[in-house]
């Protein structure tokens, strides 16, 4: 018997709110800089900019706040979001106990055809590695692919949304402060070093060994975006 097709997506849920878009604008004017930490968001102005009401900006920056992004105080109202170096290495913490988790789950679930997925992933993370040309995001982008094919086939189904928010709290002030862990090509091919560790430790299917290079692989990470991020407040520091 055939199995009966999957439900269609309603057509009112492929058309984002104007509190979703209106959201993904500001934390494109973070992301760019044009906001920096600590700006107030004042409901009017944004509500003119954005030729919307004052309600919708007030759903936008509670999504915001939900993510890490804006810190609402009352009767101060709603600010960019500070964090600090340590802020960073609590995230990076947490993140690199989630990934080790999604690693060794993944590893203990996967068959030959899923451990040839995920080398296809690293191998072109390696490729991209290899090109002295290559940008730090789009090295990022491909970093983050791997990430997310393994937190969401990892067999847990709330680990994915868990590291999805932990990532994107630490995102945009990693690049206000140019922060990025693959700004250099030594960098790069770090990274792409320890993901051969992990994918390698998969295809052998050590699951202890994968999560092991998982906690390490966004150990290096941490080190070197801290060392960036350090930097990036001596250089505001300065006078």
């Amino acid at each position: 018997m055939d199995a009966s097709p999957p439900p269609e997506m309603p057509l009112g849920k492929l058309v984002k709110s104007l509190p979703e878009r209106l959201a993904e604008r500001v934390l494109e004017d973070v992301m760019t800089g044009r906001l920096k930490p600590g700006d107030r968001l004042k409901e009017e102005l944004l509500a003119q900019t954005h030729a919307v009401s004052r309600a919708t900006v007030r759903e936008a920056l509670i999504a915001l706040a939900r993510q890490g992004y804006v810190v609402r105080i009352p009767r101060s109202g709603a600010r960019i979001a500070e964090f600090s170096g340590q802020d960073l290495d609590d995230l990076f913490e947490l993140r690199a106990a989630l990934l080790s988790t999604a690693a060794g789950r993944y590893t203990r679930r996967a068959g030959p055809a899923q451990r040839a997925d995920l080398e296809s992933l690293v191998v072109d993370l390696e490729g991209l590695a290899a090109k002295p040309d290559t940008s730090p995001q789009d090295f990022a982008t491909q970093s983050v692919r791997i990430q997310t094919f393994l937190t969401e086939r990892c067999g847990n189904n709330h680990l994915p949304d868990m590291y999805k928010r932990l990532a994107g709290m630490g995102m945009w002030q990693l690049i206000r402060g140019q922060a990025s862990s693959f700004l250099t090509q030594a960098g790069r091919a770090e990274s792409a070093a320890d993901w051969r560790r992990l994918a390698d430790r998969v295809l052998a299917n050590d699951a202890e060994g994968a999560e092991r290079a998982a906690r390490l692989l966004l150990e290096h990470s941490a080190v070197r975006v801290r060392q960036h991020f350090d930097e990036a407040v001596r250089v505001e520091q300065q006078p």
